[in-house]
């Protein structure tokens, strides 16, 4: 556990040196301008905006953010030929990947956290409410983006970073138009043809394979002051952590495999 603790702090350290305060730092400032730009519309709607574009802004740069170091965990070993190094050691390649992923998911928790106390001031400031709703969407973000990070180091344990980032949006995209694509229906229900049928059944096997994030998406709920039950929250973080277990696993086993020379 302690080499596992000790990658995890490595990775930590270096995602917050890199690219993780430059992105806070732009985060607040496109807040701030957007806060500016609704100054001249009423309390009541400016609050609402504020509180939609806020979780928006939050979750897409989180999920940006996470996709891109997750898809380079692996490749900059690799390039600096470091992992060389850290593989001669008594590490195992499930440890080494468990390390990373606890490092960036440390980092993650840092980001969201930080984007959710800037949210949670500048609604302060116009007037808003900062209740549980909007901690628990907060929350969600994070599950979200834990389960992003999982998905890109399944690619990025076989595959180049351009095309294990391109997989893993093409994963989240789907992941949140799950609901969508599940009511889809194409051509003419009574007379399917055969490339409707294929591409139907695609479709419904992609479906069944992909996390479905559409349940962390719960901007509306916050917006329109639905409540969230307890229960709901623990489910959606239970179905999260499975998701990210069975991931992890599947990594471990492809990463296993990899040749590096």
């Amino acid at each position: 556990m302690r080499k596992i603790l000790a990658v995890a702090q490595n990775t930590f350290r270096e995602a917050i040196r890199n690219r993780i305060f430059a992105s806070l730092i732009f985060f607040t400032l496109g807040l701030l301008g957007f806060t500016l730009a609704m100054s001249s519309a009423s309390l009541h709607e400016e609050v609402r905006l504020m509180t939609d574009v806020g979780l928006f802004l939050t979750s897409t740069a989180a999920v940006f953010i996470s996709i891109f170091t997750g898809v380079n965990l692996v490749y900059k070993e690799l390039e600096r030929k470091t992992i060389y190094t850290l593989m001669a050691k008594p590490l195992s390649r499930p440890q080494f990947l468990l390390g990373k992923y606890l490092g960036l998911l440390q980092t993650m928790f840092v980001l969201v956290s930080v984007m959710g106390l800037m949210l949670c001031g500048i609604l302060s400031s116009v007037g808003g409410h900062v209740g549980m709703a909007i901690l628990q969407a907060i929350w969600l973000i994070f599950i979200e983006v834990t389960i992003v990070v999982a998905v890109a180091l399944i690619f990025s344990s076989f595959s180049t970073p351009f095309l294990s980032g391109l997989m893993t949006l093409g994963v989240f995209v789907v992941g949140r138009f799950v609901d969508a694509l599940q009511n889809l229906r194409l051509g003419d229900a009574d007379k399917p043809d055969a490339m409707t049928s294929v591409v139907s059944t695609l479709i419904r096997g992609i479906v069944r394979i992909v996390p479905d994030l559409s349940i962390y998406n719960v901007t509306p709920q916050v917006v329109y002051n639905r409540p969230m039950t307890a229960e709901f929250i623990a489910q959606s973080s239970l179905v999260g952590l499975t998701y990210i277990v069975v991931c992890l696993g599947i990594a471990s086993v492809l990463f296993s495999r990899r040749d590096f020379v």
